[in-house]
């Protein structure tokens, strides 16, 4: 786990080595083990390392191969380095000199070319250049757990594992993109394309992308499909529980301490349960709430005594201030997401990160096993859009949004009833790409300025509809594609920029390609059978096989959260208030500052909650003044 950034001159001019070495600085939260850069001709490349696997100099990178020819800097695990370097050895004579996964890489690639991606298990950011075909290619892992960010135009190729490291080579500014903003401001991300910013791309998840002087050339090489097969739940249960103890098993390897992260939620605690099978006795890690709704500690601890392993409790709420927090969230985020778990989840590596570097998480259960109520919602929406009138459903939206005022439970009924009727007003067929809107159309309409004015009634998750759209007779397959392919994006984005805030690997079993691959062949009717079941079926029914208590494993999901809406009106008021009130031109002439002001006045003084609409604005806000920080190292 690490950090990476690069320059190629397409043109054949030589790399500034300055730039290069400033890109890396940049990033050296993402690895403070050691930094190397490498520069030949009109390539340079560089790596900031968190030592994980072989802590010997034989690991550092940019790594070369005997020969050479290849040069990688890369970021990731790869858990099928043992068979893949056999194979390498035994077929083509490769000799290695170190036990690091990163050395298969450029054996790999000189060994089956860019078919190497296809066989790697793992999650990965590469940066890989030819010297003999002068050619660089970039490349992410097949749902998108690394990032890597690039900006191209027709003499150069720049490229980071986040946009900071970019704009640290002097050649490139950050200017905020209208229709990227708008899609920001909806989803709380922009996507798995763009950026937030104006000429600064993402290389989409399971795509690499191949730049000579010459030509450009760009492939997908995984995705994840919906094509079940499975439909006895005792077939899924026993071939679920095979695949993920194979791939826990194989995300154990490490040479410094590893632990995981255990909410009371099913995905963590079938890892947990897992590990306690197979003997293996890492340390738990949760968090605790002082707000009821929003803590998970009872259900842990009886998951930690199942499986035999021993617990530690974080306090959720200690550390360092909120505010500071924040502006270290902002900060790692580069100002464009805003996942409203974000907070929680930067205090609980923080903690973590004291006692391991490497932790295993649940991420990625609820988009590939029907986890969420939205799902529910979605396919009850499928039977009542037809009679009910959109301007019906959006009249109904508004005055329950209105209604929620001053509730800061976790999801007040009125806030679940403002979110389903505001998505059925929607125009359209496909109200499920609006139950996660933080603005919502109409407030949009209000605070929307200048070029945003005509974006405000159009649909921001246009890319979202593109995955929804693929051919599934059945609306949950196309949610979970959907939601696999776009929402988790902000998932994603949040475990990897808080982790690395810390220096802390994450490591995500469900979102193993093996698991992956397993649930899109496992039937929507075992993974969320609506109305007759509780969602992640297949899951519950496995973490009860596996020991988990029956009011355990059927309790709702909860997951690491804060409450935001109380937050902003106590620890973040100062700064909420000097943002979203006192220096609010700062939005303009994107947004309308008196409006802004408007919406964080209504929810001070509780006339309306609005911490999810105005949380994405904050979080841009401390970006724009200048108030993004990271913590003291």
């Amino acid at each position: 786990m690490c950090g990476i950034a690069g320059i190629f001159h397409c043109d054949g001019r030589p790399a500034d080595g300055r730039a290069v070495a400033a890109m890396s600085a940049a990033l050296v939260h993402r690895g403070p083990d050691g930094e190397s850069t490498w520069l030949d001709g009109p390539v340079g490349l560089a790596h900031r390392r968190l030592a994980i696997r072989d802590l010997s100099d034989a690991g550092r990178q940019p790594m070369l191969d005997a020969s050479e020819r290849i040069v990688v800097t890369y970021n990731g695990e790869i858990y099928n380095d043992r068979e893949l370097r056999s194979e390498l050895e035994r077929s083509f004579g490769v000799r290695f000199r170190s036990t690091c996964d990163t050395e298969i890489l450029p054996y790999a690639y000189l060994a089956w070319g860019e078919a190497m991606f296809e066989r790697l298990e793992g999650f990965f950011a590469i940066g890989l250049w030819d010297r003999k075909e002068g050619r660089l290619i970039l490349a992410r892992d097949g749902i998108g757990i690394k990032p890597l960010y690039y900006s191209e135009s027709s003499s150069r190729v720049l490229f980071a594992s986040e946009i900071k490291g970019l704009t640290a080579s002097g050649d490139i500014a950050e200017r905020i993109d209208p229709v990227s903003l708008h899609n920001y401001l909806a989803a709380g991300h922009p996507g798995t394309r763009q950026s937030l910013y104006q000429d600064i791309k993402q290389v989409p998840p399971g795509t690499m992308i191949g730049f000579t002087g010459r030509d450009r050339v760009e492939r997908r090489f995984w995705r994840p499909v919906r094509a079940p097969e499975i439909r006895d739940l005792d077939e899924a249960v026993v071939r679920l529980q095979s695949t993920i103890e194979t791939v826990v098993k194989s995300q154990m390897v490490s040479d410094v301490p590893l632990a995981v992260l255990q909410s009371g939620g099913i995905d963590s605690s079938l890892i947990s349960l897992t590990l306690g099978r197979l003997g293996l006795k890492p340390p738990l890690f949760t968090a605790g709430f002082s707000e009821k709704s929003h803590d998970e500690t009872a259900v842990a601890r009886q998951i930690a005594a199942t499986a035999g392993l021993p617990l530690h409790v974080i306090d959720g709420e200690a550390g360092e201030g909120a505010e500071s927090a924040l502006r270290a969230v902002a900060y790692h985020f580069d100002g464009q997401c805003a996942d409203t778990g974000a907070l929680g989840f930067y205090h609980l590596a923080g903690a973590v990160r004291q006692h391991c570097t490497v932790v295993l998480s649940g991420d990625g259960g609820d988009e590939f096993f029907g986890g969420y109520e939205t799902y529910a919602a979605t396919m009850m929406a499928e039977r009542v859009r037809h009679v009910i009138p959109r301007p019906v459903a959006g009249l109904v939206g508004r005055t329950a949004y209105a209604s929620v005022r001053g509730n800061e439970k976790r999801l007040p009924a009125a806030a679940q009833l403002a979110r389903f009727a505001l998505g059925l007003g929607e125009a359209g067929n496909s109200p499920h790409l609006q139950w996660r809107r933080l603005v919502p159309r109409f407030l949009a309409e209000k605070i929307y300025d200048g070029e945003m004015a005509d974006l405000a009634s159009t649909d921001p998750f246009a890319e979202y509809a593109e995955y929804y759209a693929e051919p599934h007779a059945n609306v949950l397959d196309r949610a979970l594609i959907a939601d696999q392919r776009f929402h988790l994006q902000s998932v994603l984005s949040k475990v990897d920029a808080m982790s690395m805030a810390h220096s802390l690997e994450v490591r995500v079993p469900i979102l193993d390609r093996r698991v992956m691959d397993l649930a899109g062949t496992i039937d929507s009717s075992l993974l969320n059978p609506w109305p007759k079941g509780a969602p992640k079926y297949v899951l519950r029914k496995l973490a009860e096989r596996l020991g988990m208590p029956h009011d355990a494993a059927w309790s709702r999901k909860r997951g690491f959260n804060v409450p935001i809406a109380q937050l902003m009106r106590s620890g973040l008021r100062s700064i909420c208030d000097r943002v979203l009130n006192q220096q609010a031109d700062v939005f303009a002439p994107f947004l309308k500052p008196d409006a802004i002001r408007q919406l964080w006045k209504d929810h001070l003084d509780r006339r309306n909650d609005n911490a999810f609409a105005l949380w994405p604005i904050l979080t841009l806000g401390i970006w724009l003044l200048g108030l993004a920080c990271p913590a003291p190292r």
